[in-house]
């Protein structure tokens, strides 16, 4: 797991620190802990946020932790947050920006080691269900949840996956890649050279083509048919 913690106390970071490593170790996983010094210091160094979770102490000097909490979720809606605090006065705020947990100091390795067991185990699920594409011209990688994906479909060189909130994401990778790097393989069948569903999405499936719960009509090939049918007779009644 990948931790930041921002706290000004050196003290309590410290503490904190050591409590996640023992944690880790019980637990035979590897953590990696990064301390930040304030809210600030956290925003300059980091434009994006690639953690499991963020620690955050509420008083902080200049911009405090619901402030930090607020500026992460105006660029990421999913990543846990949790406030780790001697302040009971912005348990509210806490809910608002759907911290997971608020946790009073002084924290115990007992609350803090059930909060990580949580987390641990969300995030081993998140995995499961999670495959990472690089997109864009600069290489960045993008995590997109493979139950999101309603279909993909090869256009010239490129393969596009098409989510289920109607939006779109475009890669130069070939069909065969894209489906190798999926965890949940089972869930897509090819029914078409050119489009591969998710049975979670399909509605009816005919010899010619096969009709999404969002109304999408998709052509189903003749060397597809047989396969896609049995597959999706068999996904629904398990």
């Amino acid at each position: 797991m990948r931790i930041a913690y921002c706290e000004d106390e050196p003290a309590q970071a410290a503490l904190v620190r050591a409590m996640i490593l023992r944690w880790a170790g019980s637990r035979k996983i590897t953590a990696e802990v990064i301390l930040y010094e304030s809210a600030e210091e956290f925003l300059f160094k980091n434009e994006t946020f690639p953690y499991d979770v963020v620690f955050l102490d509420i008083a902080m000097r200049q911009m405090n932790g619901v402030e930090l909490a607020r500026a992460i979720r105006q660029q990421d809606k999913n990543l846990p947050i949790a406030f780790l605090t001697a302040d009971r006065t912005f348990a509210i705020e806490g809910y608002e920006v759907h911290a997971v947990r608020y946790l009073l100091k002084p924290v115990t390795a007992e609350k803090l080691g059930s909060l990580l067991d949580e987390l641990l185990e969300a995030a081993e699920k998140d995995m499961q269900d999670t495959v990472c594409i690089t997109v864009g011209e600069k290489g960045a990688v993008r995590k997109i949840s493979e139950s999101s994906i309603c279909y993909i479909e090869v256009l010239g060189h490129y393969t596009q996956l098409h989510l289920k909130d109607s939006s779109a994401v475009r890669i130069k990778e070939s069909l065969a890649a894209v489906a190798a790097m999926l965890h949940q393989r089972e869930l897509f069948v090819k029914c078409h050279r050119s489009f591969v569903v998710n049975l979670s999405c399909v509605e009816k499936i005919s010899r010619a083509e096969c009709m999404l719960s969002d109304g999408t009509r998709l052509p189903v090939s003749r060397s597809s048919y047989q396969d896609l049918n049995e597959r999706f007779i068999r996904y629904y009644r398990e």
